[in-house]
């Protein structure tokens, strides 16, 4: 093994080893159903929905089957990823990765009642196929995205790189840093660690969090230093991740005119207001080649009947974009970039929401 290789993989390969040495496997997590003449049903279906979303994470290699099973009292039951054998360390180490940064394996703290003052004050039973779809809150892990999201992370960065799509890895709306953390872990073990992983996001509170979005904003604000320890403890860390603390409204066309001829293979926006995906479409989406990959976070919340959608389909309509998007679960999406397509900023809307500040 080259040495210079040596740093991300024995570390993080030990833990892993000792991490799977420890998991019983024979441990059932009840979903649902307590009805006997029902529970084949359940379980049947709790598979074709965990695969159909799976499948539909990228349209040219999905991604690890996902694996359901019964106990012996017959409630159904969610694993992680199924993967041949003949990558087993790799696929060992980026399924338990997967596994830690999203609190999987601390199911036993539960999932935040986001009812709750502050978010996370109380807590509510773990439920698998919440946290598989990204629709509960992890008290201790380091994203709220779930499995299908991070998998699809996973298919974008393999696709790019088999296809020798030129760019870096942008996130904007970070939170614990968790997403980012796993596609530097994907760019280490595919050798692309050159390629840069950038985080944008405000490292602070956000005051506008309890107005609009509930009264969460303790809960959501994580500062660089945290997330920074966060790469350290999973040993990812280096000159290639790179922070951009504030407003997108400020650090987005900052960097781009920093960055005049920077790529971007994967673009994921996670960034809750029309305002701030207004910002990372229109100054971020003209630097991803095609064959790149968008991705939005939110963007069928409520079924789509929010803002986030609203720009997407202005930003679409404006700028004569013909890409259409694919979900991955309950509120996210992406497309894969087909068109060179010329972006005007001259089409965007005044301030609505996150940029009045």
């Amino acid at each position: 093994m080259p040495s210079d290789r040596c740093h991300w993989v024995i570390r993080p390969c030990l833990l892993i080893v000792l991490l799977y040495i420890s998991l019983d496997t024979a441990t059932f997590r009840e979903v649902s159903d307590d009805d006997q003449s029902n529970r084949s049903e359940a379980h049947d279906s709790v598979l074709l929905q965990l695969n159909s979303a799976a499948s539909r994470t990228s349209p040219s290699k999905p991604a690890p089957a996902l694996s359901v099973a019964q106990g012996s009292d017959g409630k159904t039951a969610v694993f992680g990823a199924t993967t041949p054998a003949a990558d087993n360390m790799k696929e060992a180490y980026l399924s338990l990765l997967l596994m830690a940064l999203t609190g999987s394996l601390t199911d036993e703290a539960g999932a935040c009642d986001v009812f709750s003052k502050g978010g996370c004050s109380v807590v509510r039973s773990f439920d698998p196929v919440e946290r598989m779809k990204g629709n509960d809150w992890p008290p201790w892990g380091q994203t709220m995205v779930g499995h299908l999201r991070l998998l699809n992370v996973r298919t974008a960065i393999e696709d790019t790189v088999k296809n020798n799509v030129p760019g870096d890895f942008v996130e904007l709306g970070t939170w614990r840093g968790g997403t980012c953390i796993f596609a530097k872990a994907i760019f280490n073990v595919m050798g692309e660690a050159s390629r840069k992983v950038h985080l944008f996001d405000a490292f602070e509170k956000i005051q506008s969090y309890d107005t609009t979005q509930g009264n969460f904003v303790d809960f959501l604000a994580a500062t660089q230093d945290s997330v920074s320890h966060n790469f350290q403890k999973f040993g990812v860390l280096d000159d290639n991740v790179e922070f951009h603390k504030g407003l997108f409204k400020n650090t987005v066309p900052a960097f781009v005119a920093a960055n005049p001829n920077l790529q971007l293979s994967v673009l994921r926006i996670d960034g809750n207001f029309y305002d701030s995906y207004q910002d990372a479409l229109y100054y971020l989406f003209p630097l991803v080649p095609v064959g790149g990959y968008v991705i939005f976070d939110d963007v069928f919340v409520n079924n789509g009947d929010e803002a986030i959608m609203q720009c997407w389909l202005d930003f679409k309509k404006d700028n004569s974009v013909p890409e259409e998007l694919t979900r991955i679960d309950d509120v996210s999406a992406y497309f894969k970039k087909t068109v060179d397509t010329k972006i005007d900023r001259a089409h965007m809307k005044t301030p609505r929401d996150s940029n009045l500040q």
